[in-house]
């Protein structure tokens, strides 16, 4: 039987500003990503996106939508490692500038080729951004480190 990590991830717009709210992850994998985290043992998963945002960011979300996933298998841990994306401009609450996991604000879009992005942000970019795009996945998880062939799939 196959090992399955899930996981999320939120890209939350501000509805105002049209600005973006990003994470500096500091934790296990560095740099700048939106907020998001693990699905705990039993939780169902929109439950856990707005958990995770609210842990990391104090903001309550309200609707949210998927909008694509990211898929690799990792050998080193044996197991699917799947990521479901998703997307919201509807919540509530203050924001918290910082956690644990990293400082907490909000940023101009464009601006994010020019900031210190998690590794494949920017390729995860275009599911998030491109309706026609639905899937991240890698074709070669042998050195999964180094330089990584990806595929974004139209479903």
């Amino acid at each position: 039987m196959e090992k399955v990590k899930l996981m999320n991830m939120c890209k939350i717009v501000n509805p105002k500003t049209k600005q973006v709210l990003v994470q500096e992850r500091v934790k296990n994998w560095q740099g700048i990503a939106f907020p998001g985290g693990k699905v705990e043992f039993g939780e169902s998963i929109v439950p856990s996106v707005k958990r995770e945002v609210y842990e990391e960011t104090g903001l309550k979300l309200n609707k949210i939508r998927i909008c694509g996933i990211k898929d690799w298998y990792d050998k080193k841990e044996k197991e699917r490692q799947l990521i479901i994306l998703f997307v919201s401009d509807d919540f509530t609450g203050e924001l918290i500038s910082e956690t644990s996991e990293g400082k907490v604000y909000w940023i101009n879009e464009e601006e994010l080729k020019n900031q210190n992005l998690a590794y494949d942000f920017d390729k995860l970019l275009e599911v998030f951004n491109n309706e026609e795009i639905n899937e991240m996945i890698y074709n070669d998880n042998e050195n999964l480190d180094e330089n990584l062939r990806w595929n974004l799939e139209l479903y």
